[in-house]
């Protein structure tokens, strides 16, 4: 198992400032941010327009500092993937080509997205949500499949895929779809480890953050996430692919080290290893 760091760890830098820091750590791998705010170290728009420079600058970057990239993380382009309007998934398919062009430029592994929520203000049902998004990542899969690349989602807050069940669901009809699996956020569910691994046989990369309920993420040594015990469950259940230390900088956290908090919890998962 391989433990990397996030270029969005470290709050409203540029991708170089985040990979200084990286490379000052100690990591020789990192997931890149693809979006807004603090997951912007990546443009969509730009690298889709050029995907060939833009894939070249960032191998520029990432050779200089010795650091390989694993995950895009994109979430999504603006709108989520099951918006009911079918112009606007039409846009996003559009989208998500010309990043798949960039990221198998770029050596990415894997891009991952979020699974998209229940629009009630347009009438959406969760089983029309849920059926557009199978749909759109049945097509997602494909197109990142014949670059070699893994497409999988975030169960994450608030998503139709918040759920275990759910996310579960998700990914059995989705042939090939996978999971970027972060305890933080069925923490939030109030769920223990053995209700939220039944995800690890879907997993394909892991984030991991300190958490506990109420409180999305805590420094290392403070929340309700026993490291030890995950990844020796990992391990057991044969994962082999990535750890990303992920912590992201907000107003809660405005006054953390981050830089020390992602140094600390990246030595908590070197230790469990052994």
């Amino acid at each position: 198992m391989r433990i990397a760091g996030s270029t969005f760890s470290f709050g409203d830098i540029d991708l170089e400032a985040s990979l200084q820091i990286l490379s000052n750590l100690g990591f020789n791998l990192t997931d890149v941010g693809a979006g807004w705010s603090n997951y912007h170290q990546v443009l969509p728009q730009q690298a889709v327009d050029d995907p060939k420079g833009q894939a070249e600058a960032l191998r520029r970057l990432t050779e200089q500092y010795g650091i390989s990239v694993s995950e895009l993380f994109i979430m999504h382009f603006g709108e989520p993937i099951n918006h009911p309007d079918a112009e606007t998934r039409r846009w996003t398919r559009g989208m998500f080509a010309g990043i798949v062009d960039f990221a198998h430029r770029a050596g990415f592994e894997s891009l991952m997205m979020i699974p998209g929520h229940v629009h009630e203000e347009d009438g959406q049902t969760p089983e029309e949500a849920f059926a557009i998004s199978a749909e759109e990542l049945r097509w997602m899969v494909s197109a990142a499949g014949d670059s070699d690349l893994q497409c999988n989602i975030e169960p994450c807050a608030d998503s139709i895929a918040h759920d275990p069940a759910d996310a579960v669901r998700l990914c059995e009809a989705v042939p090939g779809l996978g999971l970027t699996v972060d305890y933080a956020h069925q923490v939030q569910l109030g769920l223990g480890h053995e209700q939220i691994e039944v995800l690890h046989p879907y997993a394909r990369h892991f984030h991991a953050k300190q958490s506990a309920p109420g409180t999305f993420q805590t420094r290392p040594d403070a929340g309700v996430i026993d490291f030890p015990r995950l990844v020796r469950k990992m391990l057991q259940d044969g994962y082999d692919g990535v750890m990303s230390v992920e912590f992201v900088t907000t107003q809660d956290t405005a006054a953390w080290d981050m830089p020390a908090e992602t140094a600390r919890l990246k030595q908590i998962l070197k230790d469990a290893l052994g």
